[in-house]
């Protein structure tokens, strides 16, 4: 079986261009379907925050009506029973409230896993793109050629990168991540720091979404795989899985 590493955010919120700190967090869905998949599989999972901090949830995404508000219209509403489950799982687990300190991660480390897995939620806009740490353990991801799934805002662990040239090294890389226009129905229009999807266009990826708002988008190049948005980490982690086999 497979040693999977879930790289996360530890922060709780979200500095805005207003100066106020939005609460914030990691998305549960992001974090709780995947990994119970990659249990329900058979593999070890390792999770690992800046500073080895305990991650907190973002209280929206344990919310029933937030949670319907960030599904495609039509799509089932299970939206109470999830809550509760994610709540369920998130409480239950020794792994959030004892992680791994990624500054300690060192390339043997990255080496013994399989693959990489990096969870969203707007809290990793705060902590995970200017992170020296983050961006080192990243990189060695992509030199050992690792399989490597980010899902929505966990995208943001991306942005640091440069090769010896200077150069983004995923330039020219199909993907996708949180959407503009996502971005724009959500309490944050206009005050986030940065918009990921243009920040990623300005680098240089081939950026792809759905074409409906909140829509699962997942896309597939070489060993990166990355969603869209929380609807997408279902079909995200089964890609994911598919590529560890």
């Amino acid at each position: 079986m497979a040693r999977i590493l879930i790289m996360m955010t530890k922060s709780a919120k979200l500095g805005l261009l207003d100066g106020q700190d939005h609460p914030s967090g990691f998305w549960a869905e992001e974090f709780v379907v995947p990994y119970e998949r990659f249990i329900a599989a058979g593999h070890t999972v390792d999770l690992a925050t800046i500073g080895g901090t305990p991650p907190t949830p973002d209280q929206g995404s344990l919310s029933p009506t937030t949670i319907g508000y960030t599904r495609p219209a039509g799509s089932p509403d299970h939206d109470a029973e999830n809550a509760a489950h994610y709540r369920e799982v998130i409480d239950s687990l020794e792994l959030l409230r004892k992680p791994m300190n990624l500054d300690e991660i060192e390339r043997d480390d990255i080496a013994g896993y399989d693959g990489i897995y990096i969870s969203g939620g707007h809290g990793a806009m705060d902590d995970l793109p200017n992170d020296p740490h983050v961006t080192r353990v990243v990189n060695w991801i992509l030199e050992l050629d690792k399989p490597l799934a980010v899902v929505c805002h966990g995208q943001s662990a991306l942005l640091g990168l440069r090769d010896g040239h200077s150069r983004w090294p995923l330039e020219g890389y199909r993907m996708t991540a949180f959407s503009h226009d996502e971005e724009m129905v959500t309490d944050m229009a206009g005050k986030l720091p940065f918009v990921l999807q243009v920040e990623l266009e300005r680098l240089g990826s081939k950026y792809e979404k759905s074409p409906d708002i909140w829509g699962s988008c997942v896309v597939e190049d070489r060993k990166l795989i990355t969603g869209q948005n929380p609807y997408s980490s279902t079909a995200l982690a089964e890609r994911f899985l598919t590529k560890l086999s």
